[in-house]
């Protein structure tokens, strides 16, 4: 039986961190020359970051706030329900995450760009003697539009305590003018923190119309995922998901 009690906390918690994002950005900054004021909310079958299950395989409800300014300076916040402690476990308290991120991005002659970001990851609400907040700090390069290449490092990976280091390439293919095909491998180095490192893969089917966009996803993670998360949440798993902007 599903835990009533924790998912309307989750629910609450959730549209609190939403609420907080609507006054974390300043309202000035609308269509104008101070920058460009946007956001948006999604639904999803399950959350995953670098392949790993944040939902313990569960719906997901995110929303967020990008504010971009003309210098190439931008900031976003972030928040979704999340849950890392699967049935007969103990209960850790994070039952929401709140991202908070500022960076630069720009252009590099015709082809490349980079963009380069802080992001705070935060999880209110943990129970005493849990802490998985965490500084990382990220680098993306990328070229035509098309292919990347991203390095994140932590000095405090969810808390822990060690350090970790994170690589990714991808690339998104236009297969029309309102449906692109991502693709993206990462791994994830985590031996100082829990002496183990994994690796992912995922394919990602993305179709837009209007302010709406569907993505139909597949993601895969290598087995030595299972000796730093729990089982419930690595593996491969398929993910369906409804994503509204403005």
């Amino acid at each position: 039986m599903p835990d009533i009690r924790r998912e309307f906390d989750t629910l609450r918690g959730l549209l609190t961190a939403i609420a907080l994002l609507a006054v974390a950005v300043p309202c000035a900054a609308q269509d104008d020359d101070e920058g460009v004021l946007s956001g948006g909310f999604a639904i999803g079958s399950d959350l995953t970051f670098r392949g790993v299950s944040q939902t313990m395989g569960e719906f997901a409800i995110e929303g967020s706030l990008d504010l971009s300014l003309p210098s190439g300076i931008y900031a976003y916040a972030w928040a979704s329900n999340v849950d890392f402690a699967p049935a007969g476990e103990p209960d850790d308290g994070a039952t929401h995450e709140v991202d908070l991120a500022v960076g630069y991005a720009t252009g590099i002659g015709e082809n490349w760009d980079v963009d380069i970001s802080l992001v705070r990851y935060l999880f209110p609400g943990t129970v005493d003697g849990v802490d998985y907040d965490f500084n990382e700090f990220m680098a993306t390069v990328g070229y035509g539009g098309t292919y990347r290449g991203t390095v994140a490092y932590s000095s405090n990976v969810d808390g822990s305590g060690g350090e970790s280091l994170y690589y990714e390439l991808g690339a998104e293919l236009g297969l029309r003018d309102d449906t692109v095909l991502e693709l993206s491998i990462g791994h994830y180095d985590l031996a100082d923190a829990y002496d183990d490192t994994y690796s992912f893969a995922e394919v990602a089917l993305r179709h837009s119309f209007a302010n709406t966009e569907v993505v139909l996803s597949y993601t895969d993670t290598s087995d030595s995922a299972e000796a730093i998360y729990f089982r419930q949440s690595t593996g491969r798993r398929f993910i369906v998901s409804l994503h509204l902007s403005w």
